[in-house]
């Protein structure tokens, strides 16, 4: 498991510690430096991986993510929970074609699963892959989530993942079960044709281009959370949880991920819903101990541009031993115009 990440002279980070624990909320202000955090983690995979083709992918050149007030090179400094540490330097070699330095000590680097806020939403069908290396991975776009269900969708859950409206204790039934919580009484079903090789997937018998989006963007949130308890090593990253779901949905992610994360998966979310946020909060108050494993991280930009993070602490009770203006305050603000 991740423990923090130093990130030095990467985008709009100067020199910053980012602190993990076992769930990690990333929020605060647009463009303040949380998505280039996770840019950051997979950019350490690709290194981790030997993927020197694809290091930078999508993201220039070095010049275009170099801090400008850093002089020295990019330097991603990663420390895990029995403090082993590896350091990533990002650099220009002409003569050798290399574009890092990476020095891995015995990190043993988490296999990231990662659901973007991008993530394919309604579709007739979806390709699937022939290549065996790719069938157990979901995608970063959720694109292979038909094959991914279908690799886990017999293994058994933890009883505490189990939903009430669930018919049964395995990954098939629970991701039906979770997803009742989002759109009452939806019946999900798939289908994979490895004739034309593509998959689609059914809801009440509709394809999902004629349903709402809510349900098709939560289906790979739900399935990659379920399914990431059972894969040892690994670290889910989701952006933006709450995309296109109503406050009651919002909130049951939120208690499904506080769930998966207290069972010891490590989950990285990034969000501006206060609804999710104040679900955790709920969960730290319910779930005995769960506090002590949840990360709060406030992102914003001082003067310079230059991104700070402010990291106030939960209680056992919910409670934050400081609250950075901004942060989930708006309802108060609007609701004092009102009075």
């Amino acid at each position: 498991m991740i423990s923090t990440l130093n990130l030095s002279g990467f985008k709009s980070f100067l020199e910053n510690e980012i602190e993990f624990n076992n769930l990690t909320i990333l929020t605060g202000v647009n463009s303040s430096g949380k998505s280039s955090v996770l840019q950051a983690l997979l950019i350490l995979q690709n290194a981790f991986n030997n993927h020197s083709d694809i290091l930078l992918e999508d993201h220039g050149s070095l010049k275009d993510i170099k801090n400008p007030y850093q002089k020295e090179n990019i330097v991603f400094t990663v420390t895990d929970r029995d403090n082993h540490e590896s350091e990533l330097e990002l650099v220009d070699d002409f003569l050798t074609g290399n574009n890092f330095k990476l020095f891995k000590d015995h990190l043993n680097f988490p296999e990231i699963i990662y659901i973007s806020a991008n993530r394919v939403g309604p579709r007739n069908t979806v390709p699937i892959y022939n290549n065996l290396s790719l069938v157990n991975k979901i995608g970063k776009n959720g694109e292979n989530l038909f094959q991914f269900i279908r690799c886990y969708e017999s293994h058994t859950l933890n009883s505490s993942l189990i939903h009430p409206n669930s018919e049964g204790n395995t990954v098939e039934f629970n991701i039906r079960g979770w997803l009742s919580v989002i759109s009452p009484n939806v019946k999900f079903t798939y289908n994979i044709d490895e004739i034309s090789d593509t998959s689609y997937g059914m809801f009440n018998g509709y394809r999902s281009t004629n349903v709402g989006f809510g349900l098709s963007y939560s289906l790979s949130v739900i399935s990659a959370l379920l399914i990431s308890t059972l894969i040892p090593n690994s670290l889910l990253i989701i952006e933006n949880p709450e995309a296109h779901l109503h406050p009651k949905g919002q909130i049951e992610i939120a208690r499904l991920i506080a769930l998966c994360s207290n069972l010891g998966t490590q989950i990285i979310i990034e969000t501006h819903s206060d609804h999710v946020f104040d679900s955790i909060r709920v969960a730290c108050k319910e779930i005995p101990g769960y506090n002590e494993k949840v990360q709060i991280h406030w992102f914003e930009l001082n003067e310079f541009g230059n991104t700070k993070v402010i990291s106030p602490t939960i209680d056992d009770d919910g409670r934050l031993d400081d609250w950075p203006k901004g942060l989930f305050d708006q309802f108060e603000i609007n609701a004092s115009k009102l009075l």
